[in-house]
């Protein structure tokens, strides 16, 4: 991805996904420091909100970098972004992606977090033409496991992670069975 291209603005019926700002250091800091949201995401858990200093810098260097586009989650009516979605790229395959997205407590169970990754596979298969997008979660992450099943990913591997010895599933989806599942898909509530 080049430097000088525009960071892609996306928009969904109920959310806004934009370049993450440093007026989103707090609400970072807060769902970072929510200890069971950490551990369900494999986040170690800051000890001070310097540390969201250190992630927005990342975040913005991985985009310098074409190594990640991240955006904030914004819903309209709440005054903080409330969760990140990104995509990872890999060194290895330029065709391919990985999915991580963090969302608020406060919004966990309404749809939002599954609204924000059609559109960025969306994004993914008919911008970047990308051919695979990946996705790990926590085995007890259950909520994550069942969204990612439902965009239409599909379980390649457990392993345990050893940064901190949690079992883990690695899921995928491929860029044709994505963009035909999310046509078909396109409004439905996962």
């Amino acid at each position: 991805m080049a430097e000088a291209v525009r960071f892609p603005k996306l928009t969904t019926p109920r959310l806004v996904l934009r370049a993450p700002s440093e007026r989103d250091i707090p609400a970072w800091f807060a769902r970072a420091t929510d200890v069971e949201s950490a551990s369900l995401a494999g986040d170690p858990v800051p000890d001070d909100i310097s540390a969201g200093k250190q992630w927005f810098a990342r975040s913005r260097q991985r985009l310098a970098d074409g190594n990640a586009i991240q955006w904030s989650i914004d819903q309209p009516g709440v005054s903080d972004a409330i969760g990140t979605i990104t995509l990872s790229f890999g060194a290895t395959d330029a065709k391919a992606a990985a999915l991580g997205i963090v969302l608020a407590r406060a919004h966990w169970g309404h749809g939002l977090g599954s609204e924000a990754a059609r559109e960025v596979l969306r994004y993914a298969f008919e911008i970047l033409a990308l051919e695979q997008v990946t996705a790990e979660a926590v085995t007890r992450n259950f909520a994550s496991l069942r969204m990612l099943a439902k965009l239409g990913f599909k379980r390649i591997e457990s392993f345990i992670d050893e940064s901190d010895g949690e079992r883990c599933e690695r899921l995928a989806l491929c860029g044709d069975i994505g963009k035909s599942f999310l046509a078909s898909n396109a409004m439905s509530d996962c």
